[in-house]
């Protein structure tokens, strides 16, 4: 009688616990892909604005500025993007709860980047295992 006591005690503490992890892993999961989609959004963005530079330079060659000129503007462009780059990237670590940072292993552009890049692999190799594409 003790034993299926302690069996059920057993059982009921397992269940809990291990509905507890559970729900950590999948909220884990969860951030894991709302930071790839913000981070893909940021990239739709970005495509946005060289879209947007093309237009730019192509009304400036037809306005007749110069080289030189259409030079100056797409550096100053650049310096733009480079900065809001690395400010999105900030924002978003520094914004992030402490015990949510580790989900969030990079500190700049580049680093943000390779982490999609992998997230998007790992997705990918998710769904063929899980629907078997």
């Amino acid at each position: 009688m003790v034993f299926v006591v302690l069996g059920f005690a057993g059982g009921v503490f397992a269940s809990v616990y291990l509905s507890r992890l559970f729900e950590v892993v999948h909220l884990w999961r969860f951030c894991q892909e709302v930071v790839a989609h913000c981070l893909l959004m940021c990239v739709k963005i970005i495509e946005d604005v060289a879209f947007l530079s093309e237009v730019k330079r192509k009304h400036m060659q037809k306005a007749e500025f110069t080289r030189e000129q259409i030079r100056e503007f797409e550096e100053v462009d650049e310096r733009i993007l480079t900065n809001w780059k690395d400010s999105v990237i900030l924002s978003l670590v520094s914004a992030a709860p402490a015990r949510f940072r580790t989900l969030m292993p990079f500190t700049n552009w580049k680093e943000a980047i390779k982490f999609l890049e992998e997230s998007k692999k790992a997705s990918i190799i998710e769904r063929k295992e899980n629907y078997d594409l």
